[in-house]
């Protein structure tokens, strides 16, 4: 007695094989890190709301020099001249203040929750 292995129809095995490839190469997308951007001496956004565990990136669009320094001095940046960045990860739930040290008019606020 002779066993036959059953056979797949072509179109399903072309189907199947297309179906692996694609989950093979699946990357998920991800969001990018939230970013507020200097610009005209002000923070864009100036208010942000994020989730803990969030890192969230400084970048100075101003053709002069700012620092992000947190009102309750978690967090402190050096002097950010032209295109220059600052992260800093926010781990837990609250309100953060910050302004920019050089020029204290200038305020924003990271709400995590």
């Amino acid at each position: 007695m002779s066993l036959q292995r059953p056979r797949m129809h072509p179109a399903l095995a072309f189907s199947l094989a297309t179906a692996l490839v694609m989950l093979a190469s699946f990357t998920p997308a991800f969001a990018a890190d939230p970013t507020v951007t200097i610009t005209n001496f002000k923070f864009d956004p100036e208010v942000i709301t994020v989730a803990p565990g969030t890192k969230v990136i400084f970048k100075n669009g101003d053709d002069t020099i700012h620092s992000v320094i947190g009102d309750d001095g978690s967090f402190h940046s050096d002097g950010l001249d032209t295109g220059d960045t600052y992260s800093y990860t926010f781990a837990g739930a609250g309100t953060y203040a910050y302004h920019c040290g050089l020029h204290p008019f200038m305020k924003g606020q990271i709400i995590v929750k």
